[in-house]
């Protein structure tokens, strides 16, 4: 970690209300606070560092191999309880991955790399008790030339997936989300917008889409279809 890299950071905790500590960071983040005081942060302007600070001193630090695919960025989000870390980066084309750390006594253990999944605008957010990950990001656009037809000859797109990751078994289950546009479909309005995990119901997943919330039953299938209204 470079000095003025440490120094900026450092300044960046005193602006962050209490609060804050403790909750978890969307994208773009590369400073998370633990519920102890602690705070981890992402340094990758040369190498690819994670450290976690105390009173403005490095207690611990892990270096990130840098992809082969190349690294484009990345950010950091850490669960409600404060106890698992997710360093979700991409590789400039098109390519998402993350990896997954626990936090002990101030050290990060490495849990789980993905390498990169096809797909751009990743989103994590941690359910059941923190036993599952659920990571979402588009795959498709919606132009009429990237249709598919499926084996009833019905018209669909692409859109994006819905993975789950098991912390307790280090399995991540992928899921691909195709979209049938009904006749008066229109491009403009729904295929700009959120695409993320919502909350849990149960056996019901909701999910923010551009359109707005669609649910999915559990067990989920390998292919999850949504159908507009004719």
């Amino acid at each position: 970690m470079t000095e003025q890299h440490r120094k900026t950071a450092i300044e960046a905790t005193k602006n962050i209300p209490p609060a804050h500590h403790g909750k978890p960071y969307t994208r773009d983040t590369d400073i998370v606070f633990l519920p102890d005081g602690r705070n981890v942060i992402l340094d990758d302007d040369d190498d690819i560092i994670l450290s976690v600070l105390s009173d403005g001193k490095t207690e611990n630090s892990f270096e990130i191999p840098y992809p082969s695919s190349g690294y484009g960025g990345g950010s950091l989000l850490l669960s409600p309880s404060g106890k698992y870390l997710v360093f979700s980066y991409f590789s400039g084309q098109s390519e998402e991955a993350f990896s997954l750390f626990t936090i002990e006594n101030g050290h990060l253990k490495f849990l789980y790399d993905s390498g990169y999944l096809y797909g751009e605008e990743a989103n994590y957010s941690f359910i059941n008790d923190e036993k599952i990950l659920v990571q979402t990001f588009r795959t498709g656009t919606w132009y009429e030339e990237n249709a598919e037809t499926d084996q009833h000859g019905d018209i669909y797109y692409e859109f994006g997936e819905l993975n789950l990751f098991n912390l307790e078994t280090h399995e991540l289950n992928r899921h691909t989300i195709h979209v049938y546009p009904s006749d008066n479909w229109e491009e403009e309005k729904t295929d700009i917008g959120t695409f993320s995990f919502s909350e849990i119901n149960g056996s019901e997943f909701n999910i923010t889409m551009p359109w707005g919330k669609v649910t999915f039953h559990g067990p989920l299938e390998k292919i999850l279809a949504v159908r507009f209204p004719a």
